[in-house]
């Protein structure tokens, strides 16, 4: 671990990250800003008709150099929904998985210690789709495609988003992915945070979290989280076990929950 005051817990089991987006600037800048505070960089990526910030295969050979340089780790943000589509879009499906491959392909080189992965499916809220059983058999098939393309399936993390996570978590199991739980994303949507984050902690191996607003604006600065909540998270990932939590907010939210978490530590018990 470097010399920099970083902020961890659980002897360092437990590592903080920040996002690719606290500075105006490259992701080089982005890391070295995030180096002096904490261990991660989710790399959120994005590739749109309008736009797509997709690294060529020498700038993410530069990253890695300087991840090294930095004694840092990093975790790529797929920058597209699996599944988002009607179940029986099979050509969009594919679109998407094979922009996770060509992801994962580009990225491999510089050993990311987690990819973060959303299986979403055609309808938003509670229940995914309206041919749960089609849609199980066709989202099992998308996450072991892209599992396969990486060498430790359990980096692939399936994040927890706004459908209930017991419709992926065995799918999660069978395939031997990781879970990416979004302690933010469970407040935003009304879910028992510490019940879901006991019965889903074993198979994590990613944490987000972020402020909600009153008004269920989420990703804003982590004053917005009750800290009691995170407290008692925290302590249920003291087992042992590698993991970082991502504080996934931006730019000046970042610098706000930096100095919210550094108070945070100074009060936790561990």
């Amino acid at each position: 671990m470097s010399e920099r005051n970083r902020i961890s817990f659980n002897n360092n089991t437990l590592r903080l990250g920040g996002t690719s987006w606290v500075v105006p600037g490259t992701l080089e800048e982005n890391l070295r800003c995030l180096s002096e505070n904490v261990s991660d960089m989710e790399i959120v990526l994005f590739d749109t008709p309008e736009g797509s910030n997709i690294p060529h295969k020498d700038e993410v050979r530069e990253l890695g150099y300087l991840l090294g340089e930095l004694d840092m780790t990093c975790n790529i943000h797929f920058p597209v929904d699996v599944c988002d589509v009607e179940v029986s879009n099979i050509k969009e499906r594919m679109r998407c998985e094979d922009l996770c491959l060509r992801i994962t392909e580009l990225f491999s080189p510089i050993k990311p210690f987690a990819w973060i992965l959303h299986l979403v499916g055609e309808v938003r809220g509670r229940v995914p789709s309206k041919e749960m059983e089609i849609w199980k058999e066709l989202t099992s098939s998308s996450a072991l495609r892209i599992a396969a393309s990486v060498d430790d399936k359990s980096r692939i993390c399936a994040e927890t988003l706004d459908n209930e996570f017991s419709y992926l978590i065995d799918i999660v199991r069978e395939t031997g992915l990781s879970v990416c739980l979004d302690i933010g994303h469970l407040v935003k949507y009304d879910y028992p945070v510490l019940e879901l984050a006991k019965e889903y902690m074993t198979d994590t191996r990613m944490i987000h979290l972020h402020g909600v607003m009153p008004n269920r604006t989420d990703h804003v600065d982590i004053s917005y989280f009750d800290q009691e909540l995170l407290s008692n998270v925290i302590k249920l990932t003291n087992d042992g076990k590698e993991r970082v939590m991502t504080m996934e907010v931006f730019e000046e939210d970042y610098s706000l929950s930096v100095n919210v978490m550094r108070k945070f530590k100074d009060s936790f018990q561990e």
